[in-house]
């Protein structure tokens, strides 16, 4: 971990904060910029109850002078500065352990946060730490709006073979989430990263956030870990905040179709039976050969690599060689490569190819082996 030199030096009368605000980006800095503002408004940062951490994963732009000067005044705010990018987990890894609150409120670049919406955060960890004889929950998550005041999806249930089917032939933008109508307050199986409130005793017990997801599923796979240990999941929908751009509103991109891939490919060989994740990776290697075939045919070259190294991602995948972290911005990236390159040997690798790492070799972020990406990946949800 590498923490920024702008970072002022705590005095002794300075409050321990109630909750600590992480900011994970990846050359995002206008967004950044006025979500800091917009926090350092707050009386609850100003006041010292609540501290902000932005989470810069290499990005390659230098980040605002003001935002810069605004941190150099010790305003409530620190930069922590990684020195590579190794994706949204290993972003709030980072920022956890340069908190110094039991909570954190992860929150992307793009999410407005209106007034008065902090406080009510703040007044229900209050809550939680008021009555010692009840377990405070592991994560929470909070109601989205678009920026035009309607709903936005932000809850959803554990994947499935049957469901993963069954999401493609509905609309990309229903897929991953369940529909507003299903969603009602308190227990919840998954709540969208985007914006989530994390108990940092819970992610103490879990090990953090599984850094071998570089993007998209990392979320699911920890709340999904919080309830295997004993914690719970719940949807408040008393807050509310806009998030902006979310995923399933956007198009993909050739890179950010093998990324998503992956996340969903890793997430079944984690948590579900074998046979499913076998089924899954086989339909996946069947549908990478169908769409490059059509891709290719209609002279979209980068779709068709794209899917070409899909395909082989899910062969290493069944073959317990699949990339993780760091490795699957590298693989992204590979996909002008003729092939996929699956090598053992030396924990050092190429730059220009992952070092395919045995499942079964690595699980929790302290013991990662990871390869250094190119920096012009996406970092941030």
């Amino acid at each position: 971990m590498n923490r920024s030199s702008l970072k002022n030096p705590e005095s002794p009368t300075e409050r321990t904060p109630l909750l600590t605000v992480v900011i994970v980006n990846y050359d995002s800095w206008p967004e950044v910029r006025r979500l800091v503002e917009s926090l350092e408004a707050t009386p609850e940062v100003a006041q010292g109850i609540c501290e902000v951490i932005v989470v810069d994963n290499a990005s390659p732009n230098r980040p605002p002078t003001d935002l810069l000067q605004a941190i150099a005044r010790g305003a409530g705010t620190q930069l922590l500065a990684q020195p590579d990018n190794g994706g949204f987990s290993a972003g709030v890894n980072a920022g956890w352990q340069a908190a110094r609150s039991r909570w954190l409120l992860v929150l992307n670049p793009d999410v407005l946060i209106p007034d008065g919406e902090l406080r009510s955060i703040i007044d229900r960890i209050v809550r939680f730490e008021a009555d010692p004889t009840t377990q405070a929950p592991g994560v929470v998550g909070f109601k989205l709006l678009n920026p035009d005041g309607t709903r936005q999806p932000s809850v959803g249930v554990f994947p499935s073979l049957v469901r993963t089917a069954w999401e493609q032939l509905i609309p990309r933008s229903r897929r991953k989430y369940q529909p507003g109508w299903r969603t009602r307050p308190g227990p919840v199986a998954w709540v969208t990263g985007a914006c989530m409130l994390l108990n940092t005793r819970m992610l103490a017990m879990v090990g953090g956030m599984d850094e071998d997801f570089f993007l998209y599923h990392e979320e699911v796979d920890l709340c999904r870990s919080a309830q295997n240990r004993g914690w719970s999941v719940i949807y408040d929908q008393d807050v509310r905040v806009v998030h902006l751009h979310p995923l399933q509103n956007r198009a993909i991109s050739p890179r950010m179709r093998v990324i998503t891939r992956h996340s969903k490919l890793l997430y079944f060989r984690k948590h579900l039976p074998r046979w499913q994740f076998l089924t899954l990776s086989r339909i996946i290697s069947l549908e990478a050969i169908v769409r490059r075939s059509g891709s290719m045919v209609q002279g979209r070259t980068d779709d068709g690599r794209a899917w070409r190294t899909i395909g082989e991602m899910a062969r290493a995948f069944r073959r317990g060689l699949e990339p993780r972290g760091r490795q699957v911005l590298t693989l992204a990236d590979s996909i002008t490569a003729k092939s996929l390159a699956v090598t053992r040997g030396s924990r050092e690798g190429s730059h220009t190819t992952p070092q395919i790492v045995p499942a079964g070799k690595r699980r929790g972020p302290s013991t990662a082996t990871l390869l250094k990406p190119r920096k012009d990946g996406p970092a941030c949800r």
